[in-house]
């Protein structure tokens, strides 16, 4: 079985092309015309719905998917090819089918890491919507998105093994030069951020930007003594919303970030950019606690909801990593600056009231 070719824009999105792909997944389908549009608002890759018609179709496939593509921006590229793409890829071949976590069905998913091309075919959830960063969310679609990721997060919890997986991870020799990496990139791009959004920035977000450039590797050193596979990019952007369907309510995407790290930052991150301070003030212990709740129903031991809500706390920084290195290493678009913002504004206060800085 010949090994399929990766498109690299919509025009390589054909039908022999979608053939080829599911032959090599085992079906017999055969596509005789292929659609494609645009979908998402994905800041490093470009994801694609394709519309099908079969010529055969006796496995009784779905008339869409969506496939996720390398972005043809330059800048969005250049961070996929620093191994977002590759974590992405790899997870669905590797780790997605052995978690407890929603998550679209991946048919085949490729990589060339020499170009950086790859493209991944995906379960089409429509109808469900995917969230705004901006406008924000309901406490209940909170509330589901924290218990759904605790499937991500049990099944790998305290999972020694995942260390050894070289592009999830790097090795324990490495870790130190790796955070001091991390600080350096942060500190190098954090000025050029603060000049970017001055006008809509406080002096207090610009001392706990100046101040989080020179702590970042002591930050990411400490664990707290948990590790699990993390998202790292668990916010609304990244949901699929479906409040009709009772049994999958959410659906998470995009896991070009996902990391072995202490989890809670999913959690933190989540609460502290997607909804107004007020009301993440009203609901984060009570979502905490559902989280640690069904975190023990699949399995986990020994993880106290105290230790949860103190590991939820010292996490918060986390979302000031995204919020840098997100605006600063990918394409600059009107709606990414005000997403960026809205990040910062509310994250800031999570760290705030949480007294970590």
């Amino acid at each position: 079985m010949s090994r399929p070719s990766i498109p690299r824009s919509a025009v390589d999105l054909t039908a022999p092309w979608l053939t080829s792909v599911l032959d090599h997944a085992g079906s017999n389908a055969v596509a005789q015309s292929v659609t494609s549009a645009e979908i998402g608002t994905g800041q490093m890759a470009t994801s694609m719905r394709i519309s099908v018609l079969y010529e055969t179709n006796p496995d009784d496939l779905p008339s869409s998917f969506v496939v996720k593509l390398a972005s043809s921006d330059p800048s969005s590229r250049g961070a996929g090819a620093r191994g977002a793409y590759l974590r992405e890829v790899r997870f669905y071949q590797e780790l997605a089918a052995d978690l407890a976590v929603a998550t679209p069905a991946s048919w085949w998913a490729d990589i060339n890491e020499e170009t950086h091309d790859f493209a991944i075919l995906l379960e089409d959830m429509d109808p469900a919507t995917q969230g705004d960063q901006i406008s924000g969310c309901t406490v209940e679609h909170l509330r589901s998105a924290a218990i759904n990721v605790a499937g991500l997060h049990a099944p790998s919890w305290q999972d020694s093994t995942l260390a050894e997986l070289s592009w999830l991870t790097s090795p324990a020799d490495e870790m130190h030069d790796h955070r001091v990496e991390m600080e350096q990139l942060i500190g190098m791009v954090t000025p050029g951020f603060i000049d970017r959004y001055a006008a809509t920035m406080t002096p207090a977000h610009v001392e706990l930007l100046t101040w989080f450039a020179t702590n970042v590797a002591e930050y990411m050193a400490d664990n707290g003594g948990c590790l699990a596979l993390m998202h790292g990019d668990h916010r609304l952007d990244n949901l699929l919303f479906n409040d009709a369907d009772t049994s999958r309510p959410v659906t998470v995407v995009d896991w070009q970030t996902v990391s072995l790290r202490n989890p809670v930052a999913d959690i933190s991150y989540l609460l502290g950019t997607s909804v107004a301070p007020d009301v993440r003030r009203d609901v984060e212990h009570d979502i905490v606690a559902d989280y640690h709740s069904r975190l023990v129903d699949l399995g986990v031991t020994n993880y106290s909801l105290e230790t949860c809500f103190e590991h939820y706390r010292a996490q918060s920084l986390h979302a000031l990593i995204l919020t840098v290195l997100g605006s600063m290493l990918t394409g600059q678009t009107p709606r990414g600056d005000e997403m960026f913002m809205a990040m910062l504004h509310r994250s800031s206060q999570q760290i705030s009231d949480l007294d970590v800085r």
